[in-house]
């Protein structure tokens, strides 16, 4: 796992909880999720259907950067690209280049996350964090609509519902519920540099909760809107030697910030990435010598399949690891999983995206 390029590095991560969790159940309570299946299997078997769409290439639609961040919403798509937010409809057709980066109050810096929202007067907002805390703006327009959190370098956040946000600064308590104006309700999980990571997409829903996943581990910060409180939860239960917080922290203590990486990459397996689909939920793993897996879990039952024992049989690439962009994308639809497949051209065509309908999670 690397933490410059596809992942995002703030130095910032988690500790321990300014309320003591108690033990609780996993989100997940499956076993079994490190056992391999080393049968070899097509890529189009995994899905119920699925297509490739290729993104417009021009002069303003040019996605540049690595691991761009990719949201599906409403049927388009949003690119993040060198601190741009570019939009393209449903097959792929250029729409919009978003730009207003500048000092002005209007503006914003730099954009460590973005997420598009509909209110509840019907708009489709984008919402940028950076710098300058969260800027909101008309998706259609380009208009700005408000500030949040104004002065605070916020580098991920969560829009829950009309009275909830959530975001993810790097203060002494780093996990804060606030309201949409940015009053804040209060604050959970103290910092630690041993779980410094952040990536592009680390909030995911399970039932009706919104967890924050801690770095690559196995554990999650959960919100619960209906209490309006926060707990420390497992995602999966802990099997093998999967990344956990505390083994973060003690080998932070032994080996140091700089050191640290390398040597948890060397003995333990990551967790890079949460996808809840319908029935279940998509793990994706990355194991000592950057072996990458997926697996795909029911409510009681888990299939785990390496990139290696994966027949590409749907675009053409030569590297399996594409589908570790899965980490970059997110869709609304609780279906659907997106990946981003290099061009196979002369290197200065975007990307296409692959859409892939998940099949329903049990199995025989």
């Amino acid at each position: 796992m690397k933490r410059i390029g596809y992942y995002c590095l703030m130095l910032l991560a988690f500790a321990s909880c300014s309320r003591s969790p108690q033990p609780m159940e996993a989100l997940y309570p499956v076993q079994g999720y490190t056992d391999l299946s080393q049968e070899k299997v097509k890529l189009s078997s995994l899905f119920a259907e699925y297509r490739l769409i290729p993104l417009e290439t021009n002069d303003s639609s040019l996605i540049g950067g690595r691991g761009n961040k990719v949201l599906q919403r409403d049927s388009s798509f949003y690119i993040e690209s060198e601190n741009t937010i570019l939009s393209f409809d449903n097959d792929g057709h250029f729409i919009s280049r978003f730009d207003k980066r500048g000092s002005g109050p209007e503006d914003y810096i730099d954009i460590s996350d973005f997420d598009v929202v509909s209110s509840s007067e019907g708009k489709t907002e984008l919402w940028l964090s950076g710098a300058g805390g969260i800027k909101v703006y008309d998706a259609l327009s380009g208009a700005f609509i408000r500030g949040v959190l104004s002065g605070s370098y916020v580098h991920q956040f969560q829009y829950v519902n009309d009275s909830t946000l959530l975001f993810v600064d790097s203060g002494d308590e780093v996990f804060h519920v606030c309201d949409l104006t940015g009053k804040e309700r209060f604050r959970y999980f103290k910092k630690d540099l041993a779980n410094s990571i952040h990536k592009f997409n680390q909030f995911f829903f399970c039932r009706g909760k919104i967890c924050y996943q801690l770095g690559n581990t196995l554990e999650a910060i959960v919100y619960d809107p209906d209490a309006d409180a926060c707990s420390l939860q497992p995602i999966l239960p802990a099997e093998g030697n999967v990344l956990t917080l505390q083994v973060s922290r003690d080998y932070y203590d032994k080996y140091g910030y700089l050191e640290q990486d390398k040597k948890l990459m060397e003995n333990y397996v990551m967790l890079s990435v949460v996808r809840t689909v319908r029935g279940g939920a998509v793990f994706e793993w990355i194991a000592p010598g950057m072996e990458y897996g997926l697996s795909f879990c029911s409510s009681d039952k888990c299939h785990t399949i390496p990139f290696s024992a994966i027949d590409n049989d749907i675009c053409e690439t030569d590297d399996n690891r594409f589908l570790a962009t899965l980490t970059c994308c997110e869709s609304d639809n609780d279906s659907v999983l997106l990946f981003q497949v290099p061009d196979k051209g002369d290197g200065e065509n975007n990307f296409s995206l692959l859409e892939a309908v998940c099949k329903d999670m049990q199995f025989n």
